[in-house]
């Protein structure tokens, strides 16, 4: 099940999530005491904006092209087709974002007063639309980049320390965010050119509007996974202001450092199940039960690890002002587990099994369900309202999700069976 390829890219995207969630965590203690609770929040408030725009550049491609890349891999001509509509529509999609994000600043207090934020942070939108993970993922050829990525977020460390000295530079702190994926589009095309993995292929509109019909599903999953992910703590800094932002974000910051550890390995497996599938179903669901018992192992220890070490952890990086952060912190060390088997019916099951439609329906349906109870939860109960509101939702996805394998007779369990 775990082959030296397999391992490699495991080690690479465990890399990637280092240099994304554990290396941020070395100036995070800096950051919370320099910026106080309402810079912090505020910069916090600002990258969960940015997230929707993300959201928007990635277009479900993290998925949909990396599965077709890992499907053509060998062949220079479609995967060079892929890569070139996928990188217009992706930089279309980003400076369209940037106009619609503008008088959103205008229009609305709470943003006009992060606005440089906003700006400076919507560079990493640039990164993202630029830097085609999904091909060196589908590849299954992730080693180096995830080097770089590391180097580079190592390299911006002492920086934040340099420039940050006050709570009046959440801007620069915004910008030296941004800087390590910007430098990563430039690092990638390198390589890229370097192996001649790709050759000039004119975008044409048919193409794209394939990729984009490709994609819809996943776009809508991912807008829809915002609706009870980012936009809890958007909500949050509407309703409760950015002091409440900061102790939410600072507890949310260790769990995704948690989610860091072992979304890797669901992350190189998907390439590998969809390169199975295409060969014996009957295999790739044996691949997937294993992955399940894996992860279920490493999430059910991760969770524990958080839920215990949560009232040592935070005194200890952020200060006596985020001690409201523990109780957010313990309520939200379940969602390992919890996302973990989410992961398993939705992206390795119903999405490798040709289930697309039906994923991106849960994820609708959960997602605007979210939102009837995330508005008062977050309005009468402030943070720890909207972790009850992440852990309900998580809940009613993998619910949802399992139903679904069940309603699809894929046999993933031994009491389903196929027909």
């Amino acid at each position: 099940m775990l082959d030296k390829s397999l391992l490699k890219n495991i080690t690479s995207l465990f890399s990637i999530k280092v240099a994304s969630y554990l290396i941020p965590l070395i100036t995070l203690p800096y950051l919370v005491r320099v910026l106080e609770p309402t810079g912090y929040g505020q910069l916090g408030f600002a990258m969960a904006i940015i997230q929707y725009f993300i959201i928007l550049v990635n277009y479900g491609f993290d998925l949909s092209a990396t599965q077709k890349i890992a499907k053509c891999k060998n062949d220079k001509v479609a995967v060079s087709k892929v890569f070139w509509n996928v990188i217009c529509i992706r930089l279309v999609a980003a400076f369209i974002g940037i106009i619609v994000l503008y008088p959103f600043t205008i229009i609305f207090e709470e943003l006009n007063e992060i606005k440089e934020a906003l700006f400076l942070f919507y560079l990493s939108v640039f990164g993202a639309a630029l830097f085609p993970q999904w091909l060196f993922q589908g590849k299954e050829r992730l080693g180096i980049v995830s080097t770089a990525q590391i180097v580079l977020q190592v390299l911006s460390v002492p920086l934040i320390f340099i420039f940050v000295i006050s709570n009046n530079d959440v801007g620069k702190a915004a910008l030296i965010f941004s800087m390590p994926s910007l430098l990563m589009c430039i690092y990638s095309a390198y390589l890229i050119k370097k192996r001649r993995w790709i050759i000039w292929h004119k975008p044409t509109f048919n193409k794209i509007l394939n990729e984009l019909y490709d994609g819809w599903h996943l776009f809508i999953s991912s807008a829809a996974i915002s609706l009870y992910t980012t936009s809890i703590v958007v909500v949050l800094g509407f309703v409760s202001g950015p002091e409440s932002v900061a102790i939410y974000v600072a507890a949310n910051k260790l769990l995704k450092a948690a989610f860091g550890i072992y979304t890797p390995i669901s992350a190189a497996y998907y390439p590998r199940i969809n390169s199975i599938i295409s060969k014996s179903k009957d295999e790739a669901l044996i691949t997937i039960k294993y992955l399940m018992k894996m992860q279920f192992l490493l999430t059910l220890f991760i969770s524990l690890s958080l839920f215990l070490f949560s009232p040592v952890v935070i005194p200890m990086l952020f200060g006596n002002d985020y001690l409201e952060s523990v109780v957010i912190l313990q309520l939200l060390s379940c969602l390992p587990i919890i996302v973990g088997f989410s992961n398993i019916f939705g992206v390795q099951v119903l999405i490798s099994f040709g289930f697309k439609k039906a994923f991106s329906k849960v994820l609708i349906v959960s997602g605007f369900m979210s939102l009837i109870f995330l508005f008062p939860l977050c309005y009468f109960y402030s943070t720890e309202g909207a972790a009850i509101a992440a852990i309900t939702s998580e809940l009613l996805v993998t619910l949802l999700m399992f139903i679904v394998v069940i309603k699809k007779k894929i046999p993933l369990f031994n009491f389903i069976r196929k027909v």
